[in-house]
């Protein structure tokens, strides 16, 4: 069998640990990428590097870590409230003696956008309780593939130095976002189908660099005016340091006279020649539309230059919590629910969820507060002291009231559900209401 097609073979087995270890794929298969091309792939690695995946990582990690994990429990239809004194949400805010809840969150956001998966291992008590929380690296994790078909997962083999550790399925939690088209059991980092936008970035950065250090001091050639004989070799090498000392270093835009044969002549770029934006522009919008993070959220040019205010702003920060930072906080409650409740013996009716209230970009700000109570107050909706409350001024006595129209005429639920007489046309209903 030919190494291509044993490589076949691995990927359809599922077996992936020893083969792309190293070979980030950006649109397909890592054997199809040109062999220039996988080098500068390798450059960049696994992309979280760059800047611009940098920026959207702090982004989603500072807004996902905003909103504490709680448990709820289902009190009647439609309804629940939140269980006080549960241990879970103790364990994810101290995870173990070293960590945080905002250094556990941090470590699922990195890890599932570059890697795809995040492993935490379960540590237990000798009662068999779990007491501790510890993120694995993911690149060192694979979930194995059972011998029985029924098995989806035997077991997780955890590589920290190089033998392996057999971790059984219950002792992991395993968070991950989409799915290997390659291997099922494991996630896909969405930064993985932008490695080449990340490439441009990078080379565009490195071009810059390389020019700012070779021309950003004017580079200047000084030659004989037409038809006049140029230096000697020594006398070019002694005006040459003298152009260096008079007008190099701190001594950058002194003053020039001639007094010799020789024109200096301006050949390096000029500021606007070295504008990279329209460059530098696509990478940073297709990798943070593949992290969903809104480019200003990022604090990316291309975002600030198509934003026009703070209003649009703040309108794409709640949009950006309310799509994608809400999807994550389901995606890891229901895991939590499923791999870590259970621990604590739960009620049927109990759930993990997280506690948004006091998320800053889901608030209300008091402009809608105030116009949203004042129209519940006109419309007679909410009383006078209702209204105050909602905007934190204190009622006075008198303000338990309606403001309502004196055209507007109170009529009992049950009078007003109350079919017409048989064979009426419908005229003269509300009269017989008003009379009844």
């Amino acid at each position: 069998m030919s190494l291509f097609t044993k490589t076949v073979e691995a990927y359809r087995a599922g077996s992936r640990k020893n083969l792309d270890r190293g070979h980030p794929r950006s649109g397909g298969q890592w054997w199809w990428t040109p062999a220039g091309q996988m080098r500068q792939l390798r450059d960049v690695k696994d992309g979280s590097a760059n800047s611009i995946t940098q920026a959207s990582l702090i982004a989603l990690t500072d807004a996902f870590s905003e909103a504490p994990v709680m448990v709820v429990e289902e009190i009647g239809e439609g309804q629940e409230e939140q269980v006080m004194g549960h241990p879970l949400p103790d364990l994810i805010d101290r995870p173990n003696p070293y960590m945080t809840s905002d250094l556990l969150w941090h470590y699922y956001m990195w890890s599932t956008r570059i890697d795809g998966n995040a492993y935490l291992f379960k540590t237990r008590s000798a009662s068999n309780q779990v007491v501790e929380l510890w993120p694995l690296r993911p690149d060192l994790v694979f979930p194995h593939a059972a011998a029985d078909p029924m098995e989806f997962i035997d077991y997780y083999s955890y590589r920290p130095t190089g033998t392996e550790e057999k971790i059984p399925p219950e002792d992991i939690i395993h968070l991950r976002i989409g799915m290997d088209p390659l291997d099922h059991r494991k996630g896909y980092g969405p930064i993985k189908s932008v490695l080449k936008e990340v490439l441009a970035d990078e080379e565009a950065s490195k071009f810059a660099t390389s020019l700012l250090s070779n021309m950003a001091i004017p580079g200047i050639v000084l030659a004989p005016r037409p038809g006049e004989m140029g230096p000697g070799e020594e006398q070019a090498k002694a005006i040459k340091a003298g152009w260096q000392e008079n007008f190099g270093g701190d001594r950058r835009g002194e003053p020039l006279v001639s007094s010799g044969p020789l024109v200096p002549t301006i050949i390096s770029f000029s500021p606007e020649q070295m504008d990279f934006k329209t460059l530098r522009r696509v990478p940073e919008e297709r990798i943070t539309a593949v992290l969903r993070v809104p480019a200003i959220i990022a604090g990316m040019g291309s975002g600030l230059e198509a934003t026009s205010g703070q209003a649009e702003s703040n309108t794409l920060l709640k949009f950006f919590t309310q799509t994608t930072i809400a999807t994550d906080w389901r995606r890891v409650a229901r895991q939590l629910t499923w791999n870590l409740l259970p621990e604590f013996k739960p009620q049927p009716n109990q759930r993990v969820e997280f506690n948004k209230a006091d998320v800053t970009a889901l608030q209300e700000s008091m402009g809608d507060v105030w116009e949203r109570a004042d129209r519940g107050v006109k419309t007679g909706w909410l009383t006078v002291a209702e209204g105050k409350r909602m905007v934190g001024v204190e009622p006075k006595e008198g303000d338990g009231v309606y403001l309502r129209s004196v055209a507007v005429e109170e009529v009992p639920v049950e009078v007003g559900m109350r079919k017409p007489p048989a064979g009426s046309n419908g005229a003269g209903d509300v009269e017989n209401l008003v009379d009844a």
